[in-house]
């Protein structure tokens, strides 16, 4: 198929579909419209407004019934979609994101039954989604299937029943799946835009490895994205897939450009744009700081009918006590705002969201977010604000990553059309849709030493063959030790910054050693300057994973640790300590921190250092990480990656045990002890009480 070709026929008849349902939208008698004009409708494929105003749409609609949902009809492109997946052992498939891709993945499991699935989606928040949508949303038809949310790689599957693994970009990366489930029946990974080549990220590569791996061993294959219209190089693959785009999308997404002359004025004219809007209205920034500072700008009671429901009123009052009485979540949610952002802990996210999406409620019709939307969180938002288009603090936004922010509005049947605000600087670029589009290339199609090493064609780099020689080891150790954990390039920089450092980690350790009670922190710092490529507030960051590693009980929570910090650092903002807390205990400690620690102990096995000293560095630090993130621990996994809050997993294991493995042993369990799970917090019940929903 020439997608060159194909995408302009396609947008051509868009333009149409887009037309008529701004005239939807427009109209008062919505009945009345779609009534009159159900044949042009239906011959555009907008079926489900159609539905039974014309005979040609009852007949269709009557012949596509949906094997999830019997109220619902698949629309002709989704019916497309299914005949290519049973068609073709791997499918790359690209969308704009009110498709309904996760239905059709979901209907396609429904009517062919494959055994063992698994489903690779990029964040712990779509884990939830997909969660829900199985275990309740659609129950009886994954009855029969076993769900996962880890890998536990002591345990053998039987693969001869119905089994669905459910788990992150991460969880791939880190657990080695493809060794422990020899047989997949349907793969699928979500955003797979994500495979992108990215010299600057080690998470990249792994997750092309992983890729590589997974279908290796997989019958059948679907690879989801909005807006690509090709992969290149897939020649390269041993089995290529088929690509097919569409942008067939049931709802419009319009953009509204919001001039302004000064970039000082971005966060004044988003507040201004926001008074005049009316329905749910997502407030999007490029990073948390920004996010903080629209919050601190925030006039005392800006808000005064606050109509806070039950469940909001006593986490505030939980927040309070476990993050903090001065953090800036809290002053948000008491001036009327909801706020989502990587940083948080996923149960608070997930509590956030609900009452955004909740139609009956009045009050939170307002959320300020940053780029975790862009990772396929479903809202009912209405419109978005976009204060400024960019990723972090120097990333601006490419037309892939806008209009991806873009489709984040519009829901079928509830808001036609989607409204998207741009605050416009003199700087920021005009964005077309057409460019939206765009081909991209997996790292694993292109000419990369590091899928060399990991496929073993390494002998052509010298470098690399000579940096086995100075660490004296061979390939097949360096693959096992090294190859799934980091990029070559970030090895070496390790290594330089380890040999640069290595006497006075060394020193540290040997001190450490002869005096068991000296604080870890020490030691902290000395890898910390090995392992960090950012030495920005290096105390500051140091003290705090050194509070947020203590092996105490109950374990710290944050605002014991975020006061700890405050009693030595008093000059910095409050509100940053808060955020850095929260995004070193959600993420940096468990994967970034924990796994460069374990290249540089590798190093120093090399260098053969006394093992006493590795040991220090083991008993001191890695122990406890793997005890308060769960390293080995598939069951407190589970809890965690469902969204209970840290301090109370030891709780429930208490109650549960730890010897459960599927979502459906634990909702059982859960069940049968909910009486006595009312001592967790706020955040846990709620998760729970949804959970058992």
């Amino acid at each position: 198929m020439n997608t060159k070709t194909r995408f302009p026929e396609i947008a051509d008849i868009q333009v149409y579909r887009d037309q008529i349902i701004k005239e939807i939208n427009n109209t008062e008698n919505k009945t009345q419209y779609i009534e009159k004009n159900a044949e042009a409708i239906y011959a555009l494929g907008l079926t489900m407004y159609s539905s039974v105003f014309s005979l040609n749409s009852a007949i269709y609609n009557g012949f596509s019934i949906s094997e999830l949902d019997e109220r619902i009809s698949l629309h002709p492109e989704q019916i497309n979609v299914l005949e290519k997946i049973e068609e073709n052992r791997g499918l790359i498939f690209s969308a704009p994101t009110s498709f309904g891709k996760t239905f059709v993945i979901f209907e396609y499991i429904a009517r062919f039954r494959p055994k063992n699935v698994v489903l690779v989606v990029p964040t712990l928040a779509l884990i939830d989604e997909y969660k829900r949508k199985i275990i309740n949303q659609y129950r009886n038809i994954f009855k029969q299937y076993k769900v996962y949310l880890s890998i536990d790689e002591d345990k053998e599957y039987n693969l001869e029943e119905y089994n669905l693994f459910l788990v992150t970009h991460d969880r791939v990366i880190n657990e080695n799946i493809h060794e422990i489930i020899k047989n997949i029946d349907f793969l699928v990974i979500d955003e797979v835009y994500k495979l992108q080549k990215d010299d600057k990220d080690d998470r990249v590569l792994i997750l092309n490895l992983a890729y590589y791996n997974l279908v290796s061993i997989s019958k059948k294959y679907v690879l989801l994205a909005p807006f690509i219209k090709g992969v290149n190089n897939l020649d390269k693959l041993d089995d290529k897939p088929f690509f097919y785009g569409t942008n067939y999308s049931p709802v419009v997404n319009e953009v509204v450009e919001i001039p302004i002359i000064d970039d000082n004025d971005r966060l004044n004219k988003a507040k201004s744009v926001l008074k005049e809007l009316e329905g749910n209205t997502l407030v999007y920034f490029p990073t948390v700081m920004e996010l903080n500072k629209y919050i601190d700008e925030m006039e005392e009671g800006e808000e005064q009918e606050l109509d806070v429901n039950p469940i909001l009123s006593e986490f505030i009052v939980w927040a309070k006590h476990e993050i903090h009485e001065k953090w800036s979540v809290l002053r948000a949610m008491e001036n009327g705002y909801l706020v989502h952002h990587g940083q948080l802990p996923l149960g608070i996210r997930m509590l956030e969201l609900d009452l955004f999406n909740n139609t009956n409620e009045k009050f939170y019709y307002r959320m300020l977010c940053t780029a975790t939307l862009l990772e396929g969180v479903n809202t009912t938002a209405k419109n978005i604000i976009i204060t400024k288009p960019a990723r972090g603090s120097g990333n601006a936004f490419d037309a892939f990553d806008f209009y991806n922010l873009v489709g984040r509005t519009g829901r079928l049947f509830q808001h036609y059309l989607g409204k998207a605000y741009y605050i416009k600087g003199p700087e920021d670029r005009n964005y077309v849709k057409g460019e939206a589009l765009k081909s991209i290339e997996f790292e694993l199609t292109t000419d990369s030493i590091d899928i060399d090493i990991n496929n073993g064609n390494y002998a052509k780099h010298e470098n690399f063959v000579e940096f086995l020689t100075l660490l004296h080891i061979d390939y097949d150790t360096y693959k096992e030790e090294i190859g799934s954990k980091c990029r070559f390039s970030t090895v070496l920089k390790l290594y330089s910054k380890y040999c640069k450092n290595k006497q006075s980690l060394l020193a540290e350790l040997d001190k450490q050693n002869r005096n068991d009670s000296i604080s870890k922190l020490g030691i902290i710092r000395e890898l910390y300057k090995i392992v960090n490529d950012k030495p920005y507030k290096m105390k500051l960051q140091t003290f705090l994973i050194n509070k947020l590693t203590y092996k105490t009980i109950p374990r710290l929570n944050i605002r014991t640790v975020v006061n700890d910090a405050m009693n030595w650092y008093t000059h910095e903002d409050i509100n940053y300590v808060i955020k850095s807390a929260i995004s070193l205990k959600n993420s940096y400690i468990e994967f970034d921190f924990y796994k460069r620690i374990q290249v540089v102990l590798f190093f120093m096995k090399c260098e053969r250092v006394e093992q006493r000293l590795i040991d220090v560095v083991n008993e001191k630090l890695m122990r406890n990480i793997e005890l308060l993130y769960y390293i080995n621990s598939p069951a407190r996994k589970m809890l965690k990656d469902m969204g209970i809050y840290e301090g109370d997993i030891e709780l429930i294991i208490g109650v549960i045990g730890d010897d459960f493995e599927t979502v459906e042993e634990l909702q059982n369990r859960i069940r049968q002890v909910r009486y006595r799970l009312n001592d967790v917090s706020i955040v846990s019940k709620y998760v729970i009480d949804r959970f058992l929903a």
